[in-house]
């Protein structure tokens, strides 16, 4: 599937974007426990995405790709957090936060075909 391969190759890349982005937030002064669960779950969906990959049934390969979007929607809440209780201006998440919001997009689409 051509979506499969190109979620695999979003995520690694939006994985990376997250380590660069971490070290910025470190450098804006966030604590470690929020640049932390940031970076956690930043790099969890492609992890996961992964996974699936390597998944032996279906119901396996499903399970991966719905722990992939949990990590998706948990990284959009620390963006939240991370943007409000630091006053950050919306410039500075927003790149990450669309392509977030697209990523979260083809996992559900990946999901929902799967449980057909």
């Amino acid at each position: 599937m051509v979506y499969e391969n190109d979620i695999k190759d979003r995520t690694k890349k939006f994985a990376i974007s997250t380590i660069k982005k971490t070290f910025l937030l470190r450098e804006k002064g966030v604590e470690f426990s929020l640049r932390d669960q940031f970076l956690r779950s930043g790099t969890s969906i492609g992890a996961n995405v992964r996974e699936a990959k390597a998944s032996s049934t279906k119901k396996e390969l499903i399970r991966f790709y719905e722990i992939a979007l949990r990590s998706a929607n948990e990284l959009d809440y620390w963006m939240d957090v991370i943007s409000e209780g630091y006053n950050f201006e919306n410039e500075f998440l927003e790149e990450e936060k669309q392509e977030l919001n697209e990523i979260s997009k083809v996992l559900d689409s990946i999901v929902v075909n799967l449980k057909k």
